[in-house]
């Protein structure tokens, strides 16, 4: 994902609100009631200590907080972000099932008809280069059934 560190990180005590912006360019608002924060803040930024993969904010009660690089595009709801985690959540899924399964990584690479490696990337939780049908044709060899359920992000 390339939203990973941010490049400013302002606040709007009137709009209780953070304006946000990444070093990839994109900006987005995080409402202080989405982070649990009541107080007044007297400073911001980017995180200096986690290479700006956060940011800290302060409130008047001279509390200091952090807020990791991904926490705002959960709030968000950014669609890169909701891919990434599906990705994530599905691969490793499809390990579960692979683990309980009798079919050896070998085996199933000849089903798919492709290398060994490529099974390897297609079931790395940390790529994010493939595509979702391919898991869901493991999980069909593997005798699963895939089904979307769709529910209103809060």
């Amino acid at each position: 994902m390339k939203h990973r560190k941010f490049k400013k990180a302002i606040f709007d005590n009137k709009k209780k609100v953070f304006y946000l912006e990444y070093s990839s360019g994109l900006k987005l608002e995080c409402p202080y009631s989405a982070l649990s924060v009541e107080n007044k803040i007297v400073d911001s930024g980017p995180d200096e200590e986690t290479g700006h993969h956060s940011f800290y904010f302060v409130t008047d009660q001279g509390k200091k907080e952090f807020v990791p690089f991904d926490q705002p595009l959960h709030i968000a709801q950014h669609p890169e972000y909701v891919k990434q985690q599906t990705l994530y959540h599905v691969t490793k899924q499809v390990n579960k099932m692979l683990q309980a399964s009798s079919i050896s990584k070998r085996e199933l690479a000849r089903r798919l008809g492709t290398s060994l490696s490529q099974v390897s990337r297609l079931l790395d939780t940390t790529n994010e280069k493939k595509e979702l049908s391919r898991l869901i044709e493991i999980a069909a060899i593997l005798d699963y059934e895939f089904k979307w359920q769709f529910k209103k992000a809060a």
